[in-house]
């Protein structure tokens, strides 16, 4: 029986890990509405485990359940985007201190590959591939840290942020900007100069926060 049980969580596991690659992928975009039996068809597995998953997935905030209706990918509100850019805001700048303080010349060459990436990606159309890409360019600011906790939150932030918009939504050109701001940030961390590295990771959220609100929200008050 407790085999059963193991193997039961083991399949909503992974269905859970496919769904959700399935929105980074941008195959499962904001607003759409989930079909229980189109999941398992297409992984292969019963109603049992995606039922599972597309309920875990709603309580973390990813889909929306309504009753006799089913699950929709969640589409984020001005409200919900104001509060997690502050959140990331209160994570990013607050490690600055201790990034200033543990940077290696490892860490730097992994940060100006990760840089050199998301610069490759602008010259392609606006896709999930660059949020996923300037993503990782902070996670690798994060980790130098050493806290192995601050990287997986500030992934969950951010995803909460662009798992739940929709690429068409947003204005061109905001992607060339970043290229600068990612190397301005770059350049004071190597120099060790944590003032000025505060000031542009908050300028550069505060950046990203108005260009998501004033795409996605400009018919609101």
């Amino acid at each position: 029986m407790n085999d059963v049980k193991k193997d039961e969580k083991s399949l909503t596991e992974v269905v859970y890990h496919k769904i959700k690659q399935m929105m980074l992928d941008y195959e499962i975009i904001p607003g759409q509405r989930l079909i229980f039996s189109d999941l398992a068809k297409k992984m292969g597995v019963s109603r049992t485990p995606v039922n599972n998953a597309l309920s875990i997935l709603a309580n973390e905030g990813f889909l929306d359940f309504v009753p006799n209706q089913g699950y929709t990918v969640h589409q984020i509100t001005k409200q919900e985007a104001e509060s997690l850019y502050e959140m990331r805001e209160i994570l990013e700048v607050g490690a600055i201190p201790k990034i200033i303080q543990k940077i290696t010349p490892e860490n730097i060459a992994k940060l100006e590959e990760q840089r050199r990436l998301f610069e490759n990606a602008v010259a392609d159309n606006l896709t999930r591939e660059r949020f996923i890409l300037d993503q990782e360019f902070h996670v690798a600011i994060l980790e130098i840290t050493g806290n192995k906790y601050l990287p997986g939150y500030f992934r969950e932030i951010y995803q909460r942020i662009f798992l739940r918009h929709r690429v068409e939504g947003l204005r061109s050109g905001r992607a060339k900007s970043v290229i600068g701001e990612h190397q301005d940030l770059l350049e004071a961390i190597k120099r060790r100069d944590g003032d000025k590295a505060e000031k542009l990771v908050s300028a550069h959220i505060a950046a990203g926060k108005e260009y998501v609100l004033t795409s996605l929200f400009k018919d609101s008050a």
